[in-house]
């Protein structure tokens, strides 16, 4: 799949800085791609909790996207940060969220991989809503 072909969509995600966190490079990369297309600056890209976790406590990051498995850990504690400093974020996975993460963020947004581009970035883009 290759979100990077994004021109459909209407949202626009000028001046946003977004933290990409997602252990597949590759799609880390379309993710990327996606989101500096429609105008968005990738603050950070993440590949392990680690990274995320030190990504996360950048300043002025605008929102984030979140694998939920980053290996064999998840990224619940970069959620947890994340929410602590008030930065919105979504999960994008191709999974469902995990019933402590569900509970944890009853409201929490989830994209489905694979997702269209405009759909990832209307996604972003309603974070900041």
């Amino acid at each position: 799949m290759e979100l990077s072909s994004h021109s459909q969509s209407g949202a626009r995600l000028d001046g946003v800085r977004v933290l990409v966190v997602d252990d597949e490079i590759l799609i880390a990369l379309d993710i990327e791609a996606t989101l500096t297309e429609a105008g968005a600056h990738v603050v950070s890209l993440c590949i392990t909790l680690a990274e995320a976790l030190s990504g996360a406590t950048l300043p002025n990051i605008s929102a984030a996207t979140l694998d939920i498995r980053l290996g064999r850990d998840t990224s619940e504690a970069v959620a947890m940060l994340l929410s602590e400093r008030g930065i919105p974020f979504l999960f994008y996975s191709g999974q469902r969220l995990p019933d402590e993460i569900r509970h944890q963020w009853p409201f929490g947004s989830l994209v489905v991989k694979p997702a269209e581009p405009r759909q990832l970035v209307d996604a972003v883009a309603a974070l900041l809503r």
